[in-house]
């Protein structure tokens, strides 16, 4: 099969975005999810407001299950906790089957009180704590992703503690930079600070090592190369140098049973800006131009083009086909959710253009917009684009933006706005900046509920000791 990247085309748009692409429905006028009216749950529940649909969460994670299907060894699905770790979204995918790929002591602790299964947990992280290293022992992570020379050799005296192997896969670096990505969102560049070096010899040593410690069982090698990959080719060459580390492992004396390919798959209707378009973007603000959809089979290229670089890897190298752990994010989630922004004022300015400001924005409910194009729909009613009009939030400040020169209809105050395909890094990325942290609606089952509620003036001020004490030392930091 083909491995070309797919490739974003530019046009002059003419009409708005198609509700239908998300799923969703107009019903006189008004934005519908899963049949309820998201006017109404704005109206009632207030904006800024995230509203998730349960039955997308489950066909995005079906449809990855099936494109691995045919693969000869078992598959592990662990969800990146950090792309959205809104714990109601959370529960929808492990009672799917989801295992928990997670990043640090709030996250491994999380997937604990969510009842994931130890086996299913795999912590991962450049820079993981001691204590951090110490719980996922603990607990019995079933993989714990080194990431340097130095956790190998903790973990090695920590399961010696333990007085057991301590499971580890080795984070490599792979040098392998996909295309149509900006600088921000690739990870397996050797300019990037994750993982072990391939070239210089470094993952070589690191597999030579792990292998010879006793308190460690080398369960195969790990790489991530980048956030919103659409480039197919780039996961297929990154394959192939792992699978170069797993050999050198059975060389070693190791065992390696698995292979940890990471995540990072792009999504059929957001996308990345470029690092020329960020870097323009940010400079002038001209905004890139809306992208056409993706592939409609783009999971399905994905899990071919994965499992095909394996097999036929595993077969040149004269290696067992390991078993796959997979870590998805956004390809999971993005599209399953939607941030409601209400219109608060318009100015149009002679000669400059239109402005909206709303309740949200980059410095608020999320960074994203700065580096990402997603499509934003105007909710309450239907109506056709009218030029451009740069959106705000509610900060005194440029960079608290939704979009800038987005064409849209003609607004006005009170309008409804949504946020397409909110669902990666959002709620992950959002700050008490600006108000408070926006409540989560799940609908599930023909029913919209509070999976998470806004934000209090109690819990922004639980922290702070002044207001317990008067005033003190700071004791108890």
């Amino acid at each position: 099969m083909a491995l070309m990247p797919w490739r974003w085309t530019r046009r002059r748009e003419r009409t708005a975005p198609d509700p239908r692409l998300w799923g969703l429905e107009r019903r006189h006028g008004r934005l519908h999810m899963d049949g309820q009216d998201l006017v109404a749950l704005a109206e009632r529940l207030g904006t800024p407001l995230h509203v998730a649909s349960a039955r997308t969460l489950t066909t995005r994670y079906d449809e990855l299950c099936t494109a691995f299907a045919a693969y000869p060894a078992p598959v592990r699905v662990c969800y990146s906790y950090k792309t959205n770790r809104t714990a109601g979204v959370l529960r929808v995918l492990h009672r799917l089957g989801c295992g928990a790929e997670v990043v640090d002591e709030f996250e491994l602790r999380l997937a604990r009180d969510l009842g994931v299964p130890p086996a299913q947990v795999v912590l991962n992280g450049p820079n993981k704590s001691a204590r951090e290293l110490e719980l996922a022992v603990e607990h019995g992570a079933g993989l714990i992703v080194a990431d340097g020379l130095e956790e190998i050799r903790q973990l090695d005296s920590l399961g010696a503690a333990a007085g057991r192997a301590v499971p580890i896969a080795l984070r490599i670096c792979p040098d392998v930079k996909p295309r149509g990505m900006n600088v921000s969102s690739v990870t397996g560049s050797r300019r990037t600070q994750f993982g072990l070096d391939l070239r210089s010899g470094e993952a070589l040593h690191a597999v030579r090592e792990a292998a010879g410690r006793p308190h460690l069982r080398l369960r195969g090698m790990m790489a991530h190369i980048g956030s919103g990959i659409h480039d197919l080719r780039s996961v297929a060459r990154s394959i192939d140098r792992l699978l170069d580390l797993q050999a050198a492992a059975h060389r070693a004396g190791a065992e390696p049973d698995l292979l940890d390919v990471g995540g990072g798959l792009g999504t059929r209707r957001s996308r990345e800006f470029t690092t020329w378009e960020l870097l323009r973007y940010l400079a002038t603000g001209h905004l890139p131009q809306r992208p056409a959809p993706a592939p409609a089979d783009l999971v399905s290229r994905y899990g071919a083009t994965v499992c095909e670089a394996v097999t036929t890897g595993c077969r040149r190298r004269g290696l067992e086909v390991p078993a796959l752990v997979l870590e998805p994010g956004r390809a999971l989630v993005s599209d399953a959710q939607v941030l409601l922004l209400r219109v608060g004022a318009m100015r149009e300015r002679p000669g400059v253009g239109r402005f909206a400001l709303a309740d949200g924005g980059a410095m608020t409910v999320s960074m994203m917009f700065l580096s990402e194009y997603h499509s934003v729909l105007l909710a309450d009613r239907d109506a056709p684009l009218d030029g451009e009009t740069s959106v705000f939030g509610r900060l005194p400040s440029p960079m608290d933006v939704v979009y800038r020169g987005m064409p849209l209809p003609r607004l006005q105050a009170d309008d409804l706005l949504a946020v397409m395909d909110a669902g990666a890094y959002f709620t992950a990325t959002e700050t008490a900046f600006g108000g408070a942290r926006p409540a989560v609606v799940l609908i599930e089952d023909g029913r919209a509920r509070v999976i998470r509620r806004r934000e209090r003036y109690e819990d922004r001020v639980a922290l702070e000791s002044d207001l317990e004490t008067g005033g003190g030392d700071g004791a108890g930091a």
